[in-house]
């Protein structure tokens, strides 16, 4: 079996805690996971099974979409609700233009620094493990990218909460964001409650508990779905499973998807063939073939 399954996983639930689930569910076949969630978090855990964990990169390239609620008025060790409090600042001189201007200028690609809690490698150890230890840690900023942040609900004076949608790239850590929110704002701020709603065009409101007894599965052109697919003839086709290159200029016919990957190109014949890649000026070449 090869196919995807989207999982709503719970608060306290450990994203490898979802996989051992389903791998036993499955009777032991291969599982993987296309991007950790908190277990702090809740909403979409994509799984991979069997030889579909070879597409987990393709998954994990996918826009995501969150839903959070920021705590302003105090900084934790963890940049959300599970962490110690390490600075208390309040919010009553909160000035909601400064949060404005803030959101505003999360606008496109930024420079993020993860959480010293998080699962970033240095030097091949988990960042968590060596904060955790007492270790001071330095995490270089990477790049990350804010399609839309949007507010679901005004910032609430008696709470000194915000509700916030936000659509981004990979890597990206709401945690930083809320962070970040508060460094700028002065008040401080941390993620009090957090909920991946949709990773691409997959939707936590078409997952699986991670409990179930049975799994409802996807085939893997359901992923195809949120790509530029070019649909070829059947002498392409055999070419392109067969590790070969083809001409662009000869597909039949070519569909937009919603990730903007321009050097990433989804075949089709009959059904899924694989992923490709621009290799000249017109020629595409295989990444990963869809297993026979």
């Amino acid at each position: 079996m090869n196919s995807l399954v989207l999982i709503n996983k719970p608060v306290d639930y450990r994203s490898t805690k979802c996989v051992a689930i389903a791998r036993k569910n499955f009777g032991g076949l291969k599982v993987g996971h296309a991007g950790t969630l908190d277990s702090t978090a809740s909403g979409l855990l994509v799984l991979l099974v069997g030889n579909a964990t070879r597409f987990c990169e393709f998954v994990m390239s996918l826009p995501k979409v969150y839903r959070a609620v920021i705590q302003f008025g105090a900084e934790t060790d963890t940049c959300d609700y599970s962490g110690n409090i390490t600075a208390e600042k309040g919010f009553a001189d909160f000035d909601v233009r400064a949060l404005d201007d803030a959101l505003f200028s999360f606008s496109g690609w930024r420079l993020q620094s993860p959480p010293a809690i998080s699962a970033v490698k240095i030097d091949g150890k988990p960042a968590h493990e060596l904060a955790r230890s007492g270790q001071e840690i330095e995490i270089k900023s990477r790049p990350v990218f804010f399609r839309k942040i949007n507010i679901l609900s005004p910032f609430n004076m008696e709470t000194g909460t915000l509700e916030l949608e936000i659509s981004c790239g990979r890597g990206t850590y709401i945690r930083s964001l809320a962070r970040d929110l508060g460094k700028i704002t002065g008040a401080g701020a941390y993620v009090k409650s957090l909920e991946r709603v949709s990773i691409g065009k997959f939707n936590v409101k078409d997952a699986n508990s991670p409990d179930d007894e049975e799994y409802n599965t996807l085939p893997l052109s359901r992923l195809a779905e949120n790509f530029t697919r070019i649909y070829v003839s059947p002498k392409d086709a055999k070419s392109f499973t067969n590790g070969l290159s083809i001409l662009l200029r000869q597909a039949v016919r070519v569909s937009r998807g919603i990730a903007d990957l321009r050097d990433l190109i989804c075949v089709e014949g009959d059904n899924f063939l694989g992923f490709g890649t621009y290799a000249g000026y017109d020629y595409i070449k295989p990444l990963v073939i869809v297993p026979k």
